[in-house]
């Protein structure tokens, strides 16, 4: 019975041994076909070494340095010395009015030779002072064109500067550089002689005898262009202009007038190029085109015969003064020519006296009040 006991667990434990290795031939197997391991960890993907690159310092970012946008100086027309805007901004010192030598003693004024600085020239002159304690109005004539080797002082202004002396004024002419004993110096476009009259306007205040702020300003042919150039820089102390038989205030027209008169092509050295081949520059020089900066009354007086100023220059900027709302009067004289004389003259001087003493040189209103420069 014991034996038979024996039997059976040594069959039952020889059958449980067969199953367990059925089994894992079996899980082997299947290791095998599915290709998947069945022991053991994972094997991973082996990485690609990569080549070591350094990595290199930061480098500092400097900010750039702003630099300033030069400033560009712009270039002058080699004229620009002689436009009206240039004459208008430079300053005029004048100086001392220097009483050189008695010249005429009359009832009515004493003549004197005078001489003053302009622009480091010695300009000479003539002025009357009348009789009596003063200070006296001033009027400053300016003379017309003359040959040098002809001109004396006084020449051209002294029949009207003693009519003026006459009735109470101060006169002042100048002989303008080149003329007579004055020094000499540059004159193109004629701007040295407005520069000599602008010094003798800023001269007066040196002379006791003169009311610096009561200038007036008489002007014949050439002279009359010089006050049209003054008159459009309006200095100080201008209160009037008298414009007889004046040169144009288009410097374009002097150009060709000049030259005809000459018989040349050209006015000579001191006007140094041609319009047409600087228009711009001539327009800059023309003091027509700047009427706005005048600040006192106008006259202007021209004869209707006048065959070396052509009378419709005064027609023409009687016009432009009037555009630009100034106050001026244009006096014509039919039978009159460049100069005037006997019934013209004294017509002429009658109402230039009028003129300074009701309006330009007394206290009373004028139509047009002076306009600061």
């Amino acid at each position: 019975m014991l034996k038979s006991r024996a039997v059976v667990v040594v069959i039952v434990a020889m059958v449980w041994l067969s199953a367990c290795v059925v089994k894992f031939d079996v899980r082997t197997t299947v290791a095998v076909v599915t290709g998947i391991p069945s022991i053991g960890a994972p094997t991973l993907p082996s990485a690609t070494p990569r080549p070591f690159t350094p990595t290199p310092p930061p480098t500092s970012t400097q900010t750039p340095t702003q630099t300033e946008t030069p400033t560009l100086t712009p270039t002058l027309h080699p004229l620009s010395p002689y436009f009206v805007e240039s004459l208008r901004a430079r300053s005029y010192t004048g100086g001392t009015i220097e009483i050189v030598e008695t010249l005429e003693q009359t009832s009515a004024y004493t003549s004197y030779l005078i001489a003053y600085p302009s622009d480091g020239l010695r300009i000479t002159g003539m002025m009357n002072v009348p009789v009596g304690e003063g200070p006296f109005p001033v009027i400053i004539l300016n003379h017309g064109h003359y040959d040098l080797s002809e001109y004396t002082t006084g020449r051209g202004t002294k029949n009207a500067a003693d009519i003026f002396a006459r009735h109470g004024y101060l006169t002042l002419a100048s002989d303008y550089r080149g003329h007579a004993g004055s020094d000499s110096g540059d004159n193109f476009f004629r701007t040295g002689y407005v520069v000599d009259v602008l010094n003798l306007v800023a001269s007066v205040g040196s002379l006791p005898q003169a009311e610096a702020d009561t200038i007036g300003m008489w002007g014949h042919s050439m002279g009359g262009g010089v006050a049209i150039e003054v008159m459009v820089v309006n200095p100080p102390g201008l209160r009037g202009v008298v414009l007889y038989g004046a040169m144009s205030g288009d410097m374009a027209d002097n150009y060709y007038r000049i030259a005809f008169f000459r018989g040349q092509d050209t006015p000579g050295p001191d006007f140094p190029v041609l319009p047409e081949a600087a228009p711009e520059a001539y327009a800059q020089l023309s003091p027509i085109n700047y009427l706005q900066y005048v600040g006192v009354p106008v006259i202007i007086h021209h004869g209707d015969l006048d065959d070396q100023v052509p009378p419709d220059w005064s027609l023409r900027l009687q016009d432009a003064l009037k555009v630009a709302g100034k106050d001026s009067t244009l006096y014509t004289y039919p039978n009159a020519g460049h100069s005037f004389f006997d019934e013209d003259w004294n017509t002429f001087m009658g109402r230039n006296v009028e003129f300074f003493t009701s309006c330009a040189l007394s206290t009373s209103d004028c139509s047009t009040p002076r306009i600061p420069s």
